[in-house]
């Protein structure tokens, strides 16, 4: 019997696409395995990326707060070179800022905005100053205090008192008893006393 060659060559060729399609199959699962061991990013570049990501929110906020002084610096131009209507009105010169006011006005907000910024650097880098220091650190240690007793029950309680001065043994309880009788039954009534 005969062999039909075009459908040899149509399963060679189906033989051949299925191969290829294993092999990339292959290739595929082994870099996918090579991508997941590897990992997304290292620590190290998630915090470059972190640290870039900082920095450029610090030079956009900077950008914004330089753009919004420029801005109301230009607004405080404007405003001292509009007259007053009731000035005109009057004929009395109204008063100009100087080059000198507006070098000022700029140095002081300059001043401002660097003491902020100082601000800002020493919460993030919780540094304090030498009295914030020493205020945090002369703080009495109450874990060694004598005066304080502390105790799990009554009798170590009463163990650990002491009294401060030492006092005399007791040589007879008898007459100090017979004496305290003696004053509980001039201040109470002998009926109404209970031993």
């Amino acid at each position: 019997m005969g062999t039909n060659s075009k459908a040899e060559a149509a399963r060679a060729r189906e033989s051949a696409t299925e191969m290829e399609r294993k092999e990339r199959e292959g290739r595929e699962k082994e870099e996918q395995y090579w991508r997941e061991a590897e990992g997304t990013q290292s620590r190290a570049s998630k915090k470059r990326e972190d640290e870039g990501e900082k920095r450029a929110e610090a030079t956009a906020r900077k950008a914004e707060a330089r753009r919004l002084a420029e801005q109301e610096e230009k607004e405080v131009e404007k405003g001292d070179k509009k007259p007053d209507k009731k000035a005109t009105r009057v004929s009395i010169p109204v008063p100009k800022a100087t080059e000198s006011e507006l070098q000022r006005r700029r140095e002081e907000e300059r001043l401002q905005i660097l003491h902020r910024a100082e601000v800002a650097k020493k919460r993030q880098s919780r540094t304090a100053d030498e009295e914030e220091y020493e205020r945090m650190v002369l703080v009495t240690n109450t874990n060694r205090d004598d005066s304080v007793i502390e105790a799990h029950s009554v009798e170590d309680a009463i163990s650990r008192i002491t009294v401060a001065e030492s006092l005399p043994v007791d040589r007879h309880p008898e007459r100090r008893l017979k004496a305290s009788f003696k004053v509980l039954s001039i201040d109470f009534p002998l009926n109404l006393c209970f031993f």
